[in-house]
């Protein structure tokens, strides 16, 4: 019997582990799209204090969340 609780308690742990991590990588893909966001939003001359162009801007804005 202890056996089988014990197992219950590694089942319940990896789900949980599981579940964090694809928290994690939905929360990267979230702050991803929003500085993607930000990023197009932004006029030349800020563009220039970065050290970007709006063609450097156009490629990054257009990758998928997942990228």
């Amino acid at each position: 019997m202890a056996t089988f609780i014990l197992q219950k308690k590694a089942d319940v742990f990896s789900w949980l582990l599981r579940l964090s991590a694809v928290s994690s990588f939905i929360q990267v893909w979230i702050e991803r799209h929003h500085q993607r966001r930000q990023l197009s939003g932004l006029d030349s001359r800020q563009l220039a204090d970065l050290g970007l162009n709006a063609e450097q801007v156009l490629l990054e804005t257009q990758k998928p969340f997942w990228k």
